[in-house]
């Protein structure tokens, strides 16, 4: 592959990364998962404007050609593994969700960069790493190896991470995602490898761009159809799974909608203040994760304290029997929690009826008709008047 083709390769990828970043940057979030993804994305551009001078400089002979080809790999060398410890850190924080803890371990994920910087600031006076011969040809030398270990450490650390969350977490949705996160990792594995055993090309940060690539198509895809909050389906996707769902071939009367409403979340955002609210809507959010966990359902937050499930009746597995489960469920978390707030819930469902009940909004009513009539049964305070949601 040519010198040329390479640097084409590298632009080509910071283009797409710059892109990237642009649009992030109008998002205007500033959570800290997103400065971090912001961050892999600056420091890939980085490292593919590092990339594309390495290649082309290799041979080149100019007034201050060799400062500037041993400054490419210097900071090349000591970028790379910056992204990957960055990737790290983020999928720490996408697993445990905990930012404090994550703060606290941030010096520890900082020691394999430091070892990696204080082996090129001293190959810059003893080839360890690397070397410019009296051609201006780059040479590894035979500390390369430790360079590379090191980068691919947080790597594959990143991968058990977000692996052993998988294989721990009751929602699939959340367990593919933690999968798809976990694939991060191989292509820049295998473009390293293929780069190792053939010198000349040019592939680990081509295929790291193509990692990135898939990672953000997946972030934007959360973004979209994601309840920030709860992590469930948002409106717009309830919206569009509602509207496939009814117009589909194999719509049926098995096909229900469970409607969900917390009892007293006013009171709790009035006595204890809108972020323990908050807390109870993820609160009852993993309640209906956990409920759901081993059926093909759809959950969604509709707004507010309303939330949304939709399923097909099937052997054992009915709205009347899935509504027992999250009763358990909520009395489960009610005797484990060191909340302020005890959760209650009330819950009513409709079957899709052709003829009848047969569109998404008339699905809705019906639900909201039957969760009401269960609300109403439970009230202390004076009802609030009947709602319908309009589908939009």
């Amino acid at each position: 592959m040519s010198l040329l083709a390479n640097a084409e390769m590298a632009l080509f990828g910071l283009l797409i990364l710059l892109l990237f970043w642009q649009n992030q940057r109008r998002s205007g979030s500033r959570s800290l998962d997103t400065r971090l993804f912001n961050g892999i994305l600056l420091a890939a551009m980085l490292e593919q404007l590092m990339d594309a001078g390495q290649w082309l400089l290799d041979g080149a002979f100019f007034p201050g050609s060799r400062i500037l080809q041993v400054f490419c790999y210097t900071v090349g060398y000591m970028v790379a593994p910056f992204i990957t410890c960055l990737w790290a850190l983020y999928c720490d924080l996408r697993a445990n969700m905990d930012e404090r803890a994550l703060r606290r371990r941030a010096p520890l994920y900082a020691v394999p960069i430091m070892i990696n910087t204080l082996l090129l600031i001293a190959n810059l006076f003893t080839p360890l790493v690397f070397r410019i011969d009296a051609g201006n040809v780059y040479h590894r030398d035979q500390f390369f190896w430790v360079y590379m270990a090191l980068m691919y450490f947080y790597g594959l650390l990143s991968m058990a991470m977000v692996l052993r969350k998988a294989a721990k977490t009751e929602s699939v949705s959340e367990r593919r995602e933690f999968r798809y996160m976990g694939l991060f990792i191989i292509p820049p594995v295998l473009g390293g490898v293929l780069q190792w055993m053939f010198y000349g090309l040019s592939l680990v940060w081509m295929c790291a761009t193509l990692s990135i690539v898939l990672v953000y198509i997946n972030v934007l895809s959360r973004q979209i159809s994601t309840d920030t909050l709860t992590g469930l389906n948002n409106r717009r996707q309830l919206n569009r799974y509602l509207d496939l769902k009814i117009n589909s071939a194999e719509a049926n009367n098995n096909t229900f909608l469970m409607m969900l409403d917390a009892d007293g979340f006013k009171g709790i955002n009035d006595v204890f203040g809108h972020a323990v609210g908050d807390r109870a809507l993820i609160a009852m959010a993993d309640v209906l994760k956990k409920s759901c966990a081993h059926q093909e359902c759809f959950l969604a937050r509709l707004g507010g304290d309303e939330f949304v499930i939709v399923g097909e009746e099937k052997d054992a597995f009915r709205p009347a029997s899935l509504a027992e489960t999250i009763t358990a469920q909520v009395a489960e978390f009610n005797r484990q929690t060191r909340e302020p707030f005890q959760l209650s819930i009330s819950a009513g469902w409709a079957y899709f009826q052709p003829g009848k009940v047969n569109t998404a909004d008339a699905l809705l009513m019906a639900a909201d008709e039957s969760m009401y009539v269960v609300k109403e049964g439970k009230r202390t305070r004076l009802p609030r008047p009947r709602r319908f949601h309009q589908l939009g």
